[in-house]
């Protein structure tokens, strides 16, 4: 890499802090290994920009936040004079937002200061990279010209258009020996379509044509090419008047790969065009036109790019994998992508992406043997190759895109893939975007019911609070305040359930794994249960859940059912619910105290059959009369999560889709809010509640958690808030 002046690589490092530009310069000189690089530095980009004017440098290396102009106002300024040489921006002061600016702008590469030294060998070899590449394009421009024209076959024809003499150029580049070549005709090694040969042919030696006539032609191979058919560019030319013998002289150059080149270049305009198109669609979707927005997106790069298939991948933390959330296959296609992909059978590709990589494969079959996990999946998807990137979004990975064929050889340029990488941005931002305003649409929901609550809900408990102490005051009777002290009671009950939504909303703090069943018992002993009886099923398993958010939502679900229910107790009632089931149950009483009971009957099956029955009348073995039984709430499995159902006076059919909504109660001293505060809490776990046909031996109200699949509205394993 040497230039002639005995030093390989100069560098100049620009940062306001002459400490640590001493320390870089020490660490970069000592870790280029064998490349002899010198460090100059400077303290501001002004001066930075004298030296570039004075000095020979081969790599800018440039702080982002510095007192007179900034690292991207620094970089615009070297690239109106120096649009090629590298330029790392090397800050501290990182984010996405900067780094994105900084490729907008040009630079060459992006890095985050860290702690550590190791840093520094890391920054030399994106320097020494850099540098590399910035001077083996330099040689291919300034020499690529002279190449092509050293690559010229000479032959001359005679007037009927055979061949007399042919140069070992010509031999080798269309794989024929010259004796097998002379004399025959020049179309003869033409493929079909030779018309503009034989066209340049006929003018150049008619009287009256010009003197020379480009044409291109596609030759056949010769008997000793290495290649298939070629494309040629070349030049006939008459001989001049005197010369001994009269025809044509000509050249012929194989521009196969200068039509690819262009072809490759028409191509890459296009996607730019397609990324730039889909990104403003992106940017402008309204939030209920997301998910159709970025499959159009999938759909659009896809056939600009001859695509068979785009997916987008989002990670599901809870079960360790990823999950398909939009996609688009070409209609000659008949093999999905799969829907669902463990992140421990694609360890190898999963591995890169953290890195946040962009990952390429032109053939399944190039895949190391460490990757065999990874090759079963894409052999199943018949992939030929494909090109999968990193979907970021706050320096985090949420999952990944994949574009891929199902042709193998196909070769992935590095402005394809950069431009496929933007494709990915893009889905990154939009979906962040899509959070934020469904996060602020909450919070204006919250908003609207704090409001109705403050200027209605609570105004008629004050006013009837202020009414009953006026009557207490004017008539001396202080049993008037018994009926004050009732409103008052409303109005704090009101309060409380309004802060908890205002203040947590639809957010929970870390997950981690946590029994169903002993949260739910936690639940019911911090609940004014009275002589209410509690039976947990076994089977319950544990789900990923913020522990106190979910005791909560018990917590609630548990108020509502001793509220809405009897007070008078039976024994009947819990001898038929415990024979009802053939799991252990437990049951807690007033006391507190969690006892076993011993499994009986036979019915559990009968139970899971009838989950979905629409008749919300007791069934024949339980207690018709409600006054005579007290309140059972009971906890067990599903196939997707667990359910809580009582023995209640239940929920009608047409009121189950309205039971969440703030406000609705049946109860006098009820808020309307519990049932909402539950919908919430399941909503922030990405879960979802519904209510359902009762249990057939209770016959009450019964509520079923989904804690299973991925859903397009909720951020399945990283929040994609900015905020």
């Amino acid at each position: 890499m040497d230039d002639g002046s005995g030093i390989d690589v100069r560098v100049l490092h620009v940062d306001d802090e002459p400490s640590l530009t001493d320390l870089v310069s020490v660490y970069l000189e000592r870790e280029s290994g064998d490349v002899d690089l010198s460090v100059t530095t400077s303290s501001s980009g002004a001066d930075a920009l004298d030296r570039l004017r004075e000095e020979q440098v081969d790599c800018v290396v440039s702080d982002y936040d510095m007192p007179d102009i900034d690292g991207l106002e620094f970089l615009r300024a070297v690239r109106s004079e120096h649009p090629d040489l590298p330029f790392i921006l090397f800050t501290g002061k990182g984010s996405e937002e900067v780094a994105r600016d900084a490729f907008r702008v040009g630079a060459t590469d992006y890095m985050q200061k860290n702690t550590g030294t190791d840093q520094y060998t890391v920054l030399a070899n994106r320097v020494l990279n850099a540098v590399s590449q910035y001077r083996a394009k330099e040689a291919s421009e300034r020499y690529g010209a002279a190449i092509e024209a050293l690559d010229s076959g000479v032959y001359s024809l005679d007037e009927d258009g055979h061949f007399t003499a042919v140069d070992s150029v010509f031999c080798d580049l269309t794989g024929y020996e010259r004796g097998n070549i002379l004399g025959q005709r020049f179309t003869d090694i033409a493929t079909d379509g030779s018309n503009d040969l034989s066209d340049a042919f006929e003018t150049v030696t008619s009287r009256g044509g010009t003197d020379t006539e480009r044409f291109e032609t596609i030759l056949a191979p010769g008997p000793n090419a290495d290649h298939d058919e070629i494309l040629c560019e070349g030049h006939l030319a008459a001989r001049q008047e005197g010369d001994e013998e009269p025809g044509v002289i000509g050249t012929l150059q194989d521009v196969t790969e200068r039509s690819r080149h262009r072809e490759r270049l028409h191509y890459e305009t296009r996607l730019k065009d397609a990324v730039l198109d889909t990104s403003t669609s992106l940017m402008s979707a309204e939030a209920d036109e997301i998910g159709t927005k970025i499959e159009w997106t999938l759909q659009t790069v896809g056939e600009v790019s001859d695509l068979a298939r785009c997916s987008v991948y989002l990670y599901d933390d809870e079960t360790n994998v990823a999950v398909q959330m939009h996609n688009w296959q070409k209609d000659s296609c008949h093999i999905d992508h799969p829907r669902r992909v463990a992140l421990d059978d694609a360890d190898w590709l999963v591995e890169r992406l953290n890195r946040f990589e962009n990952i390429r494969l032109h053939n399944t079959s190039d895949l190391p043997p460490e990757a065999s996990n990874t090759k079963r999946i894409l052999e199943a998807a018949d992939t030929g190759g494909f090109v999968s990137v990193p979907v970021v979004s706050k320096w985090t990975l949420i999952g990944f895109i994949v574009f891929d064929v199902t042709d193998v050889g196909r070769s992935w340029t590095d402005t394809e893939v950069d431009l496929l990488r933007s494709v990915g941005d893009n889905v990154a931002h939009t979906l962040a975007r899509q959070r934020r305003e469904h996060e602020l649409q909450r919070q204006n929901e919250r908003l609207e019911e704090f409001a109705s609550v403050v200027s209605h809900d609570l105004r008629n408990p004050l006013n009837v609070a202020k009414g009953f102490v006026e009557l207490a005051s004017e008539e001396g009777d202080v049993s008037y305040l018994d009926r004050a002290i009732d409103g008052l009671t409303r109005m704090d009950t009101l309060l409380n359930d309004v802060l908890t939504l205002a203040r947590q909303g639809r957010k929970v703090g870390d997950t981690e794994p946590v029994s169903i069943e002993q949260v739910a018992e936690r639940a019911w002993k911090a609940v004014e249960t009275g002589d209410a009886e509690l039976v947990v099923e076994d089977g319950l398993g544990s789900a990923q859940a913020d522990q106190g958010r979910l005791q909560q939502a018990f917590e609630n679900l548990f108020r509502n059912a001793v509220e809405h229910g009897s007070v008078e107790s039976s024994e009947e009632s819990v001898t038929a619910l415990t024979n009802g089931s053939s799991d252990r149950a437990v049951e807690i009483g007033s006391s507190g105290e969690a006892v076993e009971s011993g499994s009986a009957g036979t019915n559990a099956e009968a139970n899971r059959a009838a989950e979905h029955a629409t008749d919300t009348s007791p069934p024949d073995n339980a207690v018709s009369d409600s006054s005579e039984r007290k309140t059972v709430v009971r906890v067990g499995p599903t196939g997707t999560g667990f359910y809580v159902a009582d023995n209640g006076p239940g929920i009608p059919e047409d009121d189950r889709d309205t039971v969440f909504e703030h406000g609705h109660t049946t109860s006098e001293s009820g808020s309307g809010f519990g049932l909402s505060i539950v919908e919430s809490i399941v909503e922030a776990h990405g879960w979802e509640i519904t209510a359902t046909a009762p249990e057939p031996d209770l016959g009450g109200a019964r509520f079923e958690f989904d804690v299973g699949g991925v859903r397009s509205e909720v951020e399945p394993r990283f929040s994609l808030s900015d905020d």
